[in-house]
Parts: C-alpha cells; structure tokens; sequence
C-alpha cells in the first residue's frame, strides 16, 4: 500500500510540478496564477491540453514547441520531476514519522502543510535561478500561511505557545543578521529578498533547526561559488543568487535539522 501511495504521490508531484512552472513564470513576468492558458515563450501560440502533459508532451514533443520549432526549456522537465520525487519523498517521510495506518486529521494536515512547503520552495528555487528574483507575491502569503498553521497548532492541538514563539525569534533573528549583511555590503552580498525568504524558513524550521539551515546554505553556497571559480563560469567579485541555497538549507532543516543537531552534540560531548 505504501508503495501506491508513493507512487500517487509522485504523479501528484509532476503535475504540481507544471504548476508551479506557471507560478514561477507569472509570478516574476506578470499575469493571473489561476487564469490563463498557457503559451509558448517563444511564438505566444496558446498550448492545448495535449501540450501540456507532465514530462509526456516534452518527450513527444522531442523537446520542442509544436507551433514554432523552439526548444522547450528543461526547466519544465526537470522541475516537474524534481517535484514528484519531492512530493514522493515526503510522503515517505510523513509515513514513517506519523503511521498513515492510524492517521488523524492532524497528521493529514502536517502532512498538507509539507507539501505546501515543498511547493513554496521549489518555485523561490527556481524564480532566483532564472530571474534573481524571490517575489513578494510569493514569500509574503508564504509567510501568512505558515505563522497561521502554527498558530492553529499552537490553539487547536494544543502545543505550547512557547514553541511558536521560539519559531517566531528564529525567525526574527535569521532575519535580522540578514539584513545588517545587506545593509552594510548595499545589497552586493545579499538582497532584500533573501531577508524575507529567511524569514519564512525561520519561521518554517523553528530553533534551533535553523541553525542546520543556515550552515547547510552556506556550505552549499561557498561550495558551488568555488566550482563555479574553478571551471571560469565566474570571477571574483561577481555574485551569484543566495536564494537557491536558502531553500537547499531550508530543505535539509525541515526534513533532518533535529537529527543533524543531535549527532553534532553527541559529537562535541564525547
């Protein structure tokens, strides 16, 4: 049965995954998120359904728009099946943690809210990516949604509101180094962007979880900025968006981050 159900997630993911390109796109260039068909970047030509079935139409269609010739960018692809096996890992995940065998509408809810998660991240992964933009129209509903579901937990469940207050001052905090990093370097280290999209994986992974999140999107960072360095794709004193490794930090912390932080003071109590 589990074996179904990842699966059913799965699909599920790849096509979110095509939505969340269309959220990704709009979101930065402009246009209704829920209304409009889809075109084609290059001749405009509005797309037919046949067009736009997840990973399908793009090998049909050999990787090429119907109308015009032009290659379809791989972004398309490759998100839809990052986010299924996004989606397919954290129903995983959430199984393991919660027993889907016994689940209650609380359990049903987490594991909603991951997926919105997983979602929200995927389109700021991509939007800094392509366009070094983290949209407002994005991270601030973001923020709203997740402050209001651990406020639901907070009151409904109930947990203990100093647990959604220590959310609250990680997020804060993250936040506020943030943007002294910004205001001292005039947004050349960092953008105002990146402030909030702290923010809301503070917010996310809670303390001290975001500590592995911030470690983790400076690892990863420094890491790509070196090979990046090594193979002539950049030169010092160019910088590259911050945001896709926020999202990598935010990833590892929200799936791993209490587990990290227990080997580390296993570690350093030996």
């Amino acid at each position: 049965m589990t074996t179904l159900f990842l699966i059913i997630t799965f699909i599920l993911g790849l096509a979110v995954g095509s939505f969340l390109n269309v959220i990704a796109y709009r979101s930065v260039h402009g246009g209704s998120i829920f209304f409009g068909r889809s075109r084609c970047p290059h001749c405009k030509k509005e797309l037919k359904t046949a067009d736009l079935i997840p990973i399908v139409s793009f090998l049909l269609l050999k990787g090429k728009c119907r109308y015009c010739g032009k290659k379809i960018s791989l972004q398309y692809p490759l998100v839809e099946v990052a986010t299924g096996v996004l989606f397919a890992f954290t129903f995983y995940f959430w199984n393991i943690t919660y027993h889907v065998s016994s689940v209650s509408y609380v359990d049903l809810a987490q594991l909603i809210f991951l997926l919105f998660i997983v979602s929200v991240l995927v389109v700021l992964f991509v939007t800094d990516i392509k366009d070094g933009l983290l949209p407002n129209s994005i991270v601030l509903p973001a923020i709203i949604v997740v402050l209001a579901y651990k406020t639901f937990l907070t009151f409904f469940i109930p947990l203990p509101i100093s647990s959604l207050l220590a959310d609250l001052l990680a997020a804060f905090l993250a936040a506020l180094a943030f943007f002294v990093i910004v205001f001292v370097s005039g947004e050349r280290a960092m953008g105002g962007g990146d402030v909030k999209l702290v923010f809301l994986i503070g917010l996310i992974v809670g303390w001290p979880a975001i500590l592995v999140s911030l470690f983790a999107s400076f690892l990863t960072g420094a890491a790509v900025a070196v090979m990046l360095l090594l193979i002539g794709k950049k030169r010092f004193g160019q910088t590259i968006p911050f945001g896709p490794f926020l999202t990598i930090g935010g990833f590892i912390a929200l799936f791993w981050g209490q587990q990290i932080l227990d080997v580390y003071l296993r570690t350093i109590n030996r």
